[in-house]
């Protein structure tokens, strides 16, 4: 990668960090929790800001943010004061076992951005599958017009909608200000964060093993396991579902932020509970703005601690769940206006039904070998799995994550290899899409393959003393993440680049040829019209990339308003047909454009955009290999 892409990734990392850092530190957040949940706090503080900005009439910048981060700040300031520190005693790892784990996640960063980065051929490279021109369309809306809305960036596809449609959007408003402050590209900012998820993931699966006690060595290989895993590069070249996966790596996290909030409880009283409730119901909330799925996904990971938790004393269990009620109705109160969006678009948009290749078999064997949509298992992975289970009960307080395996692991398979109503319905939440799914089912899979590893360097520590060895233990546990790195060839790093290099390249759906077209429309377009386009040749790119506005600005032809449906089937009846001519004239139609990629191998031309040639009202103004540009001259109401 170019020295500017390192830089824009450090920017991103600033953005991230330091406001989360910031009121984590002042909510009494230390450690390994303030560095895992310090961009889910900044995360909320943008996805929470951005729409009650736009209700209050704000246009949405960094100043904006940073104003409303003052007001989070000082709440916390003030919680804090009211509540005092409170925290929770936890034992500490000494402080060599505190370096190792700290260049295992160095070392996990190196890996990411290389397999990420590299895997992608740079920053700058286009993701050529179906949600990137989404994620990359909603950033310049927000960056261009200032509107923070959960519907705002719809606008650009779904203008026709007395509503538009709904999305989550937090990822976006924190990109928006990266974007506004580099000057980089749309295309750069969305990639500068891609290469940071599994660094998220890796920080979030520490806190986990920290906060449940576990060895410095299971905490250290656990980071490195899940940006080894290609279930988790899967979810970033695949759509690539960004705000899904960014959601994906910050939910464990969650489970930290419940325990703390109990243990306070019972530790030091209700009112020592205040700052770790604030501080959950903040990051709480912070996960349904960054993606509204990953509220199911709390919920799975949490409930097992909690049945565990209760079964050992039951006392708890009454005080403890009225609690975890409050503490619910506050994330559900600073979360309202999202809840809201999230229940309306879940009972207008059809549910999705992803076919079902595989059967239960198979699916349980790509599960267990970590070979989900690739050529050949993950041995080594697989076998550390293998040893964890098989000492699973030296496991300790971390033992509850087999159930959160075996429940997003069952989900998995439902939706892997059944086609049947209750498969599509209990997988709903996640679009009845097993990519997801196994993507959530290998966090909990690391950590117990990451015991595996444990288990094996404790074997040789045992050995090593045998042998009077010195610094045995810190010799067995470097051996034996060496060994893990040189066996996995650096942790399957060049496995993931190549999956990261599958939707990228010239050509696939957008080709540099149609670059230039776009730059070309940049050039031409007067302010306030509309490009007449095809929602499957790579066009509704021409926003992100060149600010003009497509009538098509989006693949998802769902809920297409009239006008557009209408030009995309009868365009090139202009000269006859007067609803044509009305049509584009309502929607502010000034030029054509015609591609040559596809998203899909099977899409077709729009029929209203075939045989253009022969339309008479159509000037051909540019044209290239890979694009054509036409101009309406007919009508003097377009200018």
């Amino acid at each position: 990668m170019a020295f500017e892409d390192l830089g824009l990734i450090l920017l991103y990392v600033l953005f991230l960090w330091l406001p989360g850092g910031l009121l984590g530190t002042l909510a009494g957040l230390r450690g390994w929790t303030l560095a895992a949940v310090a961009p889910l706090l900044t995360y909320a503080v943008a996805g929470l800001a951005g729409p009650w900005s736009d209700g209050l009439g704000l246009s949405w910048s960094v100043l904006t943010f940073l104003g409303w981060f003052v007001v989070f700040a000082a709440l916390a300031f003030v919680v804090r004061r009211f509540a005092g520190a409170g925290l929770v005693s936890a034992r500490l790892w000494p402080w060599r076992a505190q370096a190792g784990v700290v260049a295992c996640v160095a070392a996990a960063a190196v890996v990411s951005v290389y397999a990420i980065g590299h895997g992608m051929g740079g920053l700058s490279t286009i993701p050529q599958d179906w949600d990137a021109a989404w994620h990359a369309n909603s950033v310049r809306w927000i960056a261009d017009t200032g509107e923070g809305g959960l519907y705002a960036p719809s606008a650009l596809n779904w203008y026709e909608s007395a509503t538009g449609v709904f999305y989550p959007n937090a990822y976006h408003l924190v990109a928006a200000m990266v974007y506004q402050v580099s000057g980089a590209s749309v295309v750069a900012v969305l990639n500068a964060q891609t290469v940071l998820i599994p660094v998220l993931l890796a920080l979030s699966v520490v806190a986990l093993v920290r906060r449940f006690a576990g060895r410095a060595v299971v905490a250290g290989a656990a980071a490195l396991l899940v940006v080894a895993t290609g279930s988790v590069y899967d979810m970033l070249w695949r759509g690539p579902l960004l705000p899904f996966a960014t959601g994906v790596a910050l939910t464990p996290v969650a489970v930290v932020l419940v325990l703390d909030f109990l243990d306070t409880r019972a530790e030091h009283g209700l009112r020592a509970a205040v700052r770790p409730g604030f501080v959950l119901a903040v990051a709480g909330a912070g996960l349904i703005c960054v993606h509204s799925s990953t509220a199911f996904g709390v919920v799975l990971f949490v409930l097992p601690v909690l049945a565990v938790r209760w079964w050992r004393d039951s006392g708890r269990l009454v005080g403890e769940a009225a609690a975890l009620v409050v503490a619910g109705v506050a994330v559900g109160v600073l979360a309202s206006v999202e809840l809201l969006g999230a229940g309306g678009s879940g009972s207008s948009v059809p549910p999705v039904d992803w076919k079902a290749d595989l059967t239960a078999g198979q699916a349980v064997g790509e599960l267990l070998t970590w070979q989900h949509a690739q050529p050949f298992p993950q041995w080594w992975l697989a076998i550390l799995l293998v040893v964890g289970l098989a000492t699973f009960r030296k496991l300790g307080e971390l033992r509850w994550l087999l159930a959160v395996a075996f429940a997003f692991g069952a989900l998995f398979v439902a939706a892997a290899a059944y086609d049947t109503w209750w498969a599509n319905d209990i997988t709903r939440p996640w679009w009845n899409d097993r990519w997801r799914l196994i993507a959530l089912t290998a966090i909990p899979l690391c950590v117990i393959a990451a015991h595996g590893l444990g288990e094996a360097q404790r074997a040789l520590a045992a050995l090593a003393a045998k042998a009077r060895i010195p610094s045995g233990r810190l010799a067995a546990a470097v051996g034996a993440v060496v060994v893990l790195g040189l066996c996995t060839g650096g942790l399957y790093v060049g496995r993931n680049e190549e999956r990261m290099g599958y939707n990228t390249g010239d050509g696939l759906t957008v080709s540099s040829g149609e670059l230039a077209g776009y730059a070309e429309l940049a050039r031409i377009v007067p302010p306030g019209e509309r490009v007449l386009n095809d929602r499957d040749d790579g066009s509704v790119w021409m926003y992100a990339l060149d600010g003009v506005r497509p009538v098509a600005g989006h693949y998802d032809g769902t809920l297409t308003g009239p006008d557009a449906k209408l030009l995309a089937e009868r365009f090139n009846r202009y000269d006859t047909d007067e609803s044509v001519r009305a049509a584009v004239r309502r929607l502010h139609v000034g030029y054509v454009i015609v591609g040559r990629g596809f998203i899909r191998s099977w899409s077709k031309r729009a029929p209203g955009l075939t045989r253009l040639d022969d339309v008479d009202v159509l000037e051909q103004v540019y044209r290239n290999p890979d694009v054509t540009i036409y101009k309406i001259n007919s009508d003097p109401e377009l200018g």
